[in-house]
């Protein structure tokens, strides 16, 4: 038997694990191993020491606390879960649906034939075309990127405004109360 073997079953010898045959072979080890002897002379030292020690009981409290927290964690692993489920399964029945009705349009388009008559060419065209109309997009985003910003920031600014009115106002109505 190896010491690390046996370190582990003097841990499961205080706890009143192991059985005759287990000890007895623990028993030998420690006769011809000085160091797990001593080991074992710490350990039950250790063992008497925790055991000589009064137990109390924990706080009613602890335990209410204890328990709800394990309650909240499970509830939000659950959570987590189900709103992983959900969002593949959303994501599964939007495929479901948009697959066909893509592959619906272009055969109504007729851009399935097209794209197998035309081959290589067309899928280049239509590559060009996407890279255009992203470049258009890209350039009307630039141009009105600070009018809309700054309508952006007018709109929060009277939102805030808005919703201090509100509060004041419900404020003097609690006091008019």
């Amino acid at each position: 038997m190896r010491c690390e073997q046996a370190g582990k079953m003097m841990s499961a010898r205080l706890d009143g694990h192991l059985d005759q045959k287990e000890t007895s072979r623990l028993r030998e080890h420690m006769a011809s191993c000085g160091p797990c002897r001593v080991e074992w002379q710490k350990m039950e030292a250790l063992d008497q020491l925790f055991r000589s020690v009064p137990m109390w009981d924990a706080p009613p409290y602890l335990h209410i606390q204890v328990t709800s927290r394990i309650e909240r964690q499970e509830r939000a692993r659950r959570a987590i879960i189900g709103g992983m489920a959900l969002a593949i399964g959303v994501a599964t029945l939007g495929l479901l649906v948009l697959v066909p009705f893509a592959l619906g349009l272009l055969d109504n388009l007729g851009v399935g034939p097209a794209l197998v008559v035309g081959g290589l060419e067309t899928i280049t065209q239509l590559v060009l075309l996407f890279d255009v109309l992203s470049r258009t997009l890209l350039i009307l985003l630039d141009q009105f990127a600070v009018p809309l910003a700054l309508f952006g920031a007018v709109s929060l600014l009277m939102a805030l405004m808005l919703n201090g009115l509100w509060i004041v106002t419900i404020r003097k109505l609690r006091v008019v109360r």
